[in-house]
């Protein structure tokens, strides 16, 4: 079976929007490097540390949920409805992931002052 073409949109934005939102946590990091070499001992860059690297995770967890669910998908015999409530999901974490990004644009934006 393939994927349906509505379904392989949503996980090609899906996953858009994932690589963007490590992307940018990668500037983040690389901004917070700096900063934590010249206040290594700051508190607030070690909570923003945590923060992207928390986001970082959290992407990763969402890829890993998008591709088992893509698999079970492509599973013979899957009925139509669990294509459907797949298809759901993966449109709730689709909407999810962008308050992640917001997140780390703010930490982003915040550290690039500090620059």
């Amino acid at each position: 079976m393939s994927i349906p073409s509505d379904i392989r949109s949503l996980v090609d934005e899906l996953y858009q929007v994932l690589h963007d939102t490590e992307s940018q946590a990668t500037q983040g990091l690389f901004a917070l490097r700096t900063a934590m070499s010249l206040f290594p001992e700051n508190e607030i860059l070690m909570q923003y540390f945590s923060s992207i690297t928390n986001f970082e995770f959290c992407v990763s967890g969402v890829r890993l949920q998008a591709e088992h669910i893509v698999a079970n998908i492509l599973l013979d015999g899957v009925p139509d409805e669990d294509v459907q409530k797949a298809a759901d999901y993966l449109a709730t974490l689709l909407h999810m992931a962008p308050e992640s990004r917001i997140l780390i644009d703010k930490v982003v934006e915040r550290l690039q002052v500090l620059q």
